[in-house]
């Protein structure tokens, strides 16, 4: 039996300020936009990047859910690029908040790699592979 991840689901505080970062900083394709009814507030958005989808709700209406916790905890997501320096630069360019690592570093398992948080707090390790494949 095979398995394949096809998505994430993370729930946000600003959902239209998620929706502009993971499209104009990221990159990412904004595929749908959902609201309970026409003209109400966004209550799901899904963003693509090539086959994987991020699914963006709002974590308002989910209080109980999050008392003892934050959102953007708990989880570490990595996004591979094809120029990480160009990427980075692309990120302080639109404001970006590169609060974890600062600037891109060369590990010792072949990847360049720095990490940027989005405005929930998650952390995005965002790298460019040159271990010529040993590590995906």
């Amino acid at each position: 039996m095979t398995a394949q991840v096809t998505s994430a689901f993370l729930y946000v505080n600003d959902i239209v300020k998620s929706i502009e970062f993971y499209n104009e900083v990221v990159g990412a394709e904004i595929a749908q936009v959902h609201a309970e009814e026409e003209g109400g507030p966004i209550s799901l958005a899904i963003l693509r990047f090539g086959g994987f989808s991020l699914m963006l709700h709002p974590q308002e209406g989910h209080e109980d859910e999050f008392k003892d916790q934050r959102v953007g905890i708990g989880l570490h997501l990595q996004l591979r690029v094809e120029d990480v320096d160009a990427f980075h630069q692309h990120c302080i360019d639109e404001g970006a908040y590169l609060s974890v690592s600062g600037d891109p570093v060369d590990q010792s398992w072949g990847w360049r790699e720095f990490a940027l948080k989005d405005p929930d707090g998650y952390v995005w390790s965002v790298y460019q592979d040159k271990s010529d494949g040993k590590w995906i």
